[in-house]
């Protein structure tokens, strides 16, 4: 890790993100809050709700098909309230210290979580995800490591907008002292 870095003042700071520097580490968080986690919510409420409903009535009549039916949609509940959860109450915390380069998702649990060592680490590039469904198309980007093996190594997805993913890089590779290369497929920078 570089003595004389500095986070990068060239780049604002996106919103949902936060910078700080504790003991040794040079810290990023991203609270997972969103306007969309409130209609997440409210969908939730409702879907739970009528499976609540829908299992105890099968449950009462003996309507063991309908209710082995309904438990994977039951299911489907149980993953949307944890969804919910996370969305609500999580932060993404990237630590950067003299030896690791850490990536943690809290309180809830959730997967994703890295740990790097930074003398490792060649460059970070930025990617735009698009996922097509019936409904639309979603866009998100994503944040990668490369490592001296030549392995990738995603460090933070589900951004909603480059301006994070393009800060997160930048400030990473501030703090490690790397020299901001292209890589094959990342997403250009403006």
């Amino acid at each position: 890790m570089s003595n004389q870095a500095k986070p990068n003042t060239l780049v604002p700071l996106p919103a949902n993100l936060q910078t700080l520097y504790e003991r040794e580490a040079f810290i990023i968080r991203r609270k997972w809050f969103s306007v969309a986690a409130v209609f997440l919510l409210f969908f939730g409420l409702i879907w739970n709700g009528f499976m609540v409903v829908w299992m105890t009535t099968a449950l009462k009549n003996g309507a063991w098909a309908i209710a082995a039916f309904g438990s994977i949609h039951a299911g489907v509940g149980v993953f949307l309230a944890y969804f919910c959860a996370a969305s609500f109450l999580n932060t993404t915390e990237i630590q950067v210290d003299p030896n690791y380069l850490r990536v943690e998702h809290s309180p809830v649990p959730w997967p994703g979580k890295k740990k790097i060592r930074v003398h490792t680490i060649q460059q970070l590039y930025s990617k735009k995800h698009v996922k097509h469904t019936k409904n639309g198309t979603n866009t998100s980007y994503r944040v990668f490591a490369v490592t001296d093996d030549n392995r990738e190594h995603k460090l933070v997805t589900g951004l909603s907008e480059i301006s994070q993913a393009h800060f997160i890089e930048h400030e990473i590779e501030n703090v490690l002292g790397l020299e901001d290369l292209p890589v094959s497929g990342e997403h250009p920078k403006t």
